[in-house]
């Protein structure tokens, strides 16, 4: 349903109101054969935004009008106020071998807790996501899972008592890069002083906020996208706590064209000069707020899928002919040009002052080292069983006694998913979710978490 949604026709406005401003045309004040340069608005928009930064009055922004148009999208905001927050002074001992020194979780929740405290759904969210997944009293704004969490709906209110948090990691209320350093003497925020964060360390943060709020056990573990990571984590991680687990268009291991989707979206914000290696807090400084809307494009892209594209957009472009001019004045920009251009410096815009930079690359990393193989998960106890003297409950029974597999040598065909060699080591490492009961959604044009992914996720646990 939710899928259904993003594809429904976008075009549905008249011609004549998607055409927002005249098209510019080409005039020279030169000699013959002599043009001038062509406008970059969008280079203009930069200079325009750093300005605003720097007075104090920058803020997320529509491009222009022409964006009422762009179809139904989910809602996400940045999110201030209407939260609780959970605060924990013992020391968190995380899989890489750093310790968080006191941390704190930002959550909201829908529904009515039962007698018998076993009616809770722990909702994990995606990687930019706040806790804000639905509209409450305290904060009235629409959520961005609204049509899904209500009396009546998927995550059925009158019923279930529904949890959502703000990852750590994250900057909506959980402590994140941008949260002040306990142990700097100025109180400035971690930046890049933060330490490295596993998917496991962030549902850790979320069973100490459950044990807070006397929660033993869970009715349901879901989440989307980096939530069906930790939905799967924590079934893995609390197996005696968790009931069923719901995860929707995850993977049970970050695959190599993953890995490089989210390298790509970093490399452009650590090119950022602002981004300044992660320093930029301050009244003095400026985020790097072009690497975060070129990263968001280029997330954006991986959100989506070719036919999608098709459907909403096609090859429309976003100026179209004045009255009575001919096809031969129509000069194209190298700025947004053709819709889908539109789309994407929409997304880039409304979204690169909204969220941390830090936040991004730290939690995009996360995702990265996620991997539920038995080997991975050994070597990732062995790391922490060095670091702190215990492995976390990571791996499983059979995972230290069984040699490591030789590296994959170069292959010129790929076969079908289950002939990967990688599948009998993830089927070993999801061996505590066989006695759970795990539904797996993929989308059948996803880039990012390929239909191939839950199939294998799905034969393996």
């Amino acid at each position: 349903m939710w899928a259904r949604s993003l594809a429904r026709p976008l075009l549905r406005a008249p011609l004549a109101r998607r055409s927002v401003r005249p098209l510019l045309r080409y005039a020279s004040s030169g000699p013959p054969g002599w043009n001038d340069a062509i406008p970059l608005p969008c280079v203009d928009q930069h200079e325009l935004r750093e300005r605003r930064v720097m007075a104090g009055s920058a803020r997320a922004e529509a491009a222009d009008d022409e964006l009422e148009i762009l179809g139904p999208e989910p809602s996400y905001t940045k999110v201030v106020s209407g939260y609780k927050v959970f605060r924990s002074d013992q020391d968190l001992r995380l899989d890489y071998g750093n310790v968080l020194s006191g941390f704190q979780i930002a959550y909201e929740t829908w529904g009515e807790l039962n007698a018998a405290r076993d009616n809770v759904i722990l909702l994990h969210t995606g990687l930019s996501a706040s806790s804000h997944a639905a509209s409450t009293p305290e904060n009235t704004t629409k959520g961005w899972w609204e049509d899904f969490i209500g009396p009546g709906k998927a995550l059925d209110t009158s019923k279930f008592f529904v949890i959502c948090t703000n990852v750590l990691g994250s900057c909506y209320g959980s402590t994140g890069p941008s949260s002040p350093h306990p142990r700097d003497p100025t109180g400035a925020p971690y930046a890049t002083r933060f330490p490295i964060l596993s998917i496991f360390d962030m549902i850790r943060a979320q069973f100490l906020l459950l044990d807070h709020l006397g929660i033993e056990r869970l009715y349901a573990s879901v989440g989307s996208s980096m939530g069906g990571m930790q939905s799967i984590a924590a079934a893995h991680l609390f197996p005696e706590r968790v009931a069923r687990v719901v995860s929707i268009s995850g993977c049970a291991r970050s695959s190599p064209s993953g890995i490089a989707l989210r390298f790509a979206q970093r490399s452009v914000l650590m090119a950022d000069k602002n981004w300044n290696r992660g320093f930029y807090y301050g009244p003095d400084r400026v985020p790097p707020h072009k690497g975060m809307k070129l990263a968001r494009q280029v997330a954006t892209i991986t959100y989506r899928s070719g036919p999608e594209w098709e459907q909403r957009f096609g090859r429309q472009r976003r100026h179209l002919l004045r009255d009575g001019a001919s096809p031969s004045q129509r000069a194209p920009a190298l700025c947004p040009d053709f819709l889908v251009e539109t789309y994407l410096d929409h997304q880039g815009e409304q979204f690169c002052l909204k969220y941390d930079a830090n936040s991004l690359i730290y939690i995009s990393k996360s995702m990265d080292l996620f991997d539920m193989t038995d080997d991975a998960l050994a070597e990732l106890a062995e790391t922490r069983m060095q670091a702190h003297g215990e492995d976390g409950n990571l791996p499983i029974e059979t995972a230290h006694n069984r040699p490591r597999q030789p590296s994959r040598p170069h292959i010129t065909t790929i076969s079908h998913p289950g002939a990967h060699e990688y599948v009998p080591s993830l089927r070993r490492g999801l061996s505590r979710l066989h006695a759970v009961p795990v539904l797996i959604l993929g989308v059948q044009s996803d880039i990012l978490f390929p239909v191939e992914q839950q199939r294998e996720m799905a034969e393996s646990s």
